[in-house]
């Protein structure tokens, strides 16, 4: 999580205001005729989750979003000036001092780059989470028949770990962006490590993503 996205957030937030999210979409289905609910949203880029809820009239009593770009998060607070967030990068997140209903890493997770990590934030995430509430992840499928063709030069040579995941480098504009390519057996064993019961964890229809559902048991 090396790259300052503050380099390109203007660029990067451009290219994605007019991406579809039918992911998104899917988990917000879960959200419906729920009402006074709590969000977490670990880096949020420029509010566009934000605005999915909103599309859907989606009600909530509290949203926080983090992000480590002060870029991002100033145009995400000047388009909903009403919500709060901060500047946190997603391995601090114990220093939250609030309990949600749900915690969303939309193409966020991916970002860490080593196993300890990623046992460290969900470890972490399931102390800020209610009971018997949800965390939704996407995480970018990069070996998918969509688009393994075209990401394969980017795989870090020798990175394959225990659950045959590899990692890439993928250049954003003259950036290089870390991402690791789950294996979903890789996604359970973290699961069961931090004591989520899994409700989904699969390649989602469309090929991009994969998704996955864990509740706090």
């Amino acid at each position: 999580m090396s790259v300052d996205y503050n380099n390109f957030a203007k660029t990067f937030s451009n290219s994605r205001k007019k991406m579809k999210w039918e992911e998104i979409d899917y988990f917000l289905s879960f959200l419906e005729w729920k009402k006074n609910i709590s969000i977490l949203d670990i880096w949020c880029w420029n509010g566009r989750f934000l605005s999915h809820l909103k599309d859907k009239n989606i009600e909530y009593d509290n949203y926080l979003w983090i992000d480590l770009s002060d870029w991002l998060l100033k145009e995400a607070s000047n388009l909903h000036p009403e919500v709060q967030f901060l500047h946190l990068n997603m391995l601090d997140i114990d220093s939250i001092n609030e309990k949600f209903d749900y915690i969303f890493f939309i193409a966020s997770f991916h970002h860490l780059d080593n196993i300890d990590s990623r046992k460290e934030v969900l470890e972490k995430a399931s102390k800020l989470l209610n009971k018997d509430w949800k965390i939704f992840m996407t995480n970018w499928a990069l070996n998918s028949e969509l688009n393994k063709e075209k990401y394969k030069s980017s795989i870090i040579s020798d990175s394959k770990n225990d659950f045959w995941s590899l990692d890439y480098n993928i250049k954003l504009w003259e950036f290089d962006r870390y991402y690791h390519c789950f294996n979903l057996k890789e996604v359970k064993y973290l699961c069961n490590e931090s004591w989520f019961e899994i409700l989904e964890n699969k390649l989602f229809e469309n090929n991009r993503n994969f998704i996955s559902i864990i509740q706090k048991k």
